[in-house]
């Protein structure tokens, strides 16, 4: 039975999202198909070997994310903020992430990117309120839980509007450089802000779409 116990737990790893939980699972996998070779009896001294490598492979990786989960702390006056945006991310990845990133207060009157500059940062507002000039028009308003920056940062192009604070901001301020690096280095944070960034393009289309519709005027993303 310990072969079948020890498949079923390697089954059940490819079900885990959760790295961790997944190669928890894949440990116990391994330590329980050693069980099973020990007692099967032949020569299985290839398929021992290479199970005690993965395994130390496997506890190797474990050790780093139960050190991560245990030093990495969220601000507790942010965490429930930072967890309700970055949902899909456990405490440690997001707290990882805020490395690369910085608090900002902005003030009304406030300009985060100017049209036709470079743009250093990428910018996830928190609270607050902005608008979006292309040409000195208002083409847009921006609220929590968007992003302003996002096409500056995928490109690395000047910024296409200039965006202003309307209402006193919190914003989460992320360095280009620090991002990257972040972002190389965890293939669920990088998905998770891909798709974030994915969805902000989406809905801004949608109200250029609609503007255009109703008028003449076209967005510009920001």
């Amino acid at each position: 039975w310990f072969g079948h116990l020890a498949y079923a737990c390697l089954a059940a790893s490819y079900f885990m999202t959760n790295i961790f939980w997944l190669r928890v699972l894949a440990v116990v996998s391994m330590l329980l198909e050693l069980a099973y070779f020990n007692y099967a009896g032949g020569d299985l001294t290839t398929g021992m070997s290479w199970n005690a490598v993965f395994v130390a492979i496997n506890l190797y990786q474990l050790f780093w994310l139960l050190r991560d989960r245990l030093t990495l702390k969220l601000p507790e006056h942010d965490g429930p903020v930072l967890r309700s945006a970055l949902t899909g991310l456990d405490d440690a990845q997001i707290a990882r992430l805020l490395k690369a990133a910085h608090w900002k207060s902005a003030a009304k009157g406030k300009t985060l990117t100017t049209q036709h500059k470079p743009v250093d940062e990428l910018y996830f507002i928190c609270s607050g309120r902005l608008r979006v000039q292309v040409d000195g028009s208002v083409m847009a308003h921006l609220e929590k839980g968007s992003f302003v920056g996002e096409i500056a940062y995928l490109t690395g192009n000047p910024a296409t509007a200039t965006v202003v604070v309307e209402e006193p901001c919190r914003i989460l301020a992320f360095s280009r450089t620090q991002l990257a690096k972040v972002v190389a280095s965890d293939t669920h944070i990088s998905g998770l802000i891909y798709q974030m960034l994915g969805r902000d393009l989406a809905m801004k289309m949608g109200q250029a779409n609609r503007r255009h519709m109703a008028g003449p005027d076209s967005l510009a993303q920001v």
